[in-house]
């Protein structure tokens, strides 16, 4: 259904030069996603030049309260991140051009019909295994598992992650988890939320622990990436990831 915020004769069937610009910022930025405000609202935080939150709402037309947003006449880095990097949309998906789109665009957007399906987080089993210190166990990490506070595949930067200890039991980068855990905090709160099942996730205290402790991670993982293709498995043996020199040979027909 289209309503007051395009026509049919303005939807937009092209990638134009700006959009595709604010697209590669959005890409490239670090941007987290501290809250969902219902199905189609989000709050973010943008980590560079400075830590600053902005509330995008999807509909017709879209909103986003930064500064770029109202004077372009274009779609944001903020409006695009949530539409390429949230919903997973294609850069050039009809979609991911409009200022705004319809109930039937939005409800197709939500239920996901558009994005590359990958496995989505489970919930806590009432037979899940707890360790002896009481916590959930952590659930092994898949090659499609992302942060959902960053919407970053958890394999391929090699970033140390926490995990949801009363739960879930899915991980989540530690550095992300403290960005969301400076939000949480100014509820005064000693237990932090999970994004993911809402349950308690782990105590504030710990995960400030983590973040202080993990500096050795991330000097170790930058160490391995040297070596490692992370996300790229072998055509033959189907080993993941590869470690070593990588190699790919090309066919007649232009595959790998």
């Amino acid at each position: 259904m289209l309503r007051r915020g395009y026509k049919a004769s303005e939807r937009r069937r092209h990638l134009s030069e700006r959009l595709s610009w604010h697209q590669d910022q959005a890409l490239s930025s670090s941007i987290y996603l501290l809250r969902e405000m219902g199905p189609t609202g989000f709050l973010l935080r943008e980590e560079e030049p400075e830590y600053m939150d902005f509330r995008v709402f999807l509909g017709n037309p879209h909103v986003c309260n930064c500064s770029t947003f109202p004077k372009g006449g274009e779609l944001c880095k903020h409006i695009c991140w949530v539409l390429l990097k949230k919903f997973k949309l294609p850069r050039n998906h009809e979609s991911a051009l409009q200022l705004g789109l319809g109930e039937r665009e939005i409800s197709d957007l939500l239920r996901g019909i558009h994005r590359v399906q990958t496995p989505q987080p489970g919930t806590n089993d009432e037979n899940e295994h707890v360790e002896e210190d009481g916590y959930i166990k952590q659930k092994e990490i898949d090659s499609e598992d992302i942060c959902s506070i960053c919407q970053e595949l958890l394999l391929e930067k090699k970033l140390p992650v926490t995990f949801c200890r009363f739960g879930c039991g899915n991980s989540i980068h530690i550095k992300c988890m403290k960005i969301l855990a400076n939000y949480q905090s100014t509820s005064n709160t000693s237990m932090l939320k999970c994004p993911l099942c809402r349950k308690e996730f782990a105590p504030l205290k710990l995960i400030l622990e983590e973040f202080k402790n993990s500096s050795k991670l991330v000097a170790a993982a930058e160490k391995e990436r040297l070596d490692k293709h992370l996300g790229i498995p072998c055509n033959n043996c189907k080993q993941f990831p590869i470690e070593g020199k990588c190699y790919k040979k090309e066919t007649k027909n232009g595959d790998h």
